[in-house]
């Protein structure tokens, strides 16, 4: 088993990614702001930036979004379904959809409308295993 982790989860105590043989556990990502520093006011634009995180964050392991197999969205307002869904249309190829399910919660941040965690496969032909 291999675990990851990168800033600013290396001041939280808990790992980006933890891989098993050929199953990455991806920890929760979010994009209340964007790489300026400014705050996305939208969840349109913040989960843009959440999946352009993930999408970043997954490059170092040689993986991109379409590894992933499992999304579990957490929205702060359910209102923002339809919102969220649009982005999501914008950076996952229709056959390469991932499984996905949606649930609320309140978040620390009170800024943050939307966070993602989930799961991603390694191709046969990569191998991350030490």
């Amino acid at each position: 088993m291999k675990r990851i982790v990168i800033p600013p989860y290396d001041h939280y105590g808990l790992s980006t990614f933890v891989i098993n043989k050929d199953t990455v556990y991806i920890g929760h990502f979010g994009g209340s702001y964007d790489r300026n520093g400014q705050k996305l006011l939208t969840i349109e634009d913040q989960m843009h930036q959440t999946l352009i995180n993930l999408k970043e964050s997954l490059k170092p392991i040689d993986l991109d979004l379409n590894h992933i197999v499992k999304l579990t969205v957490i929205l702060r307002d359910i209102k923002d379904f339809k919102g969220m869904h649009s982005i999501w249309l914008q950076h996952f190829r229709a056959d390469h959809y991932p499984v996905r399910t949606v649930i609320t919660s309140d978040f620390v941040d009170a800024h943050c409308l939307v966070q993602v965690e989930g799961i991603a496969v390694i191709d046969d032909q990569k191998s991350l295993r030490d």
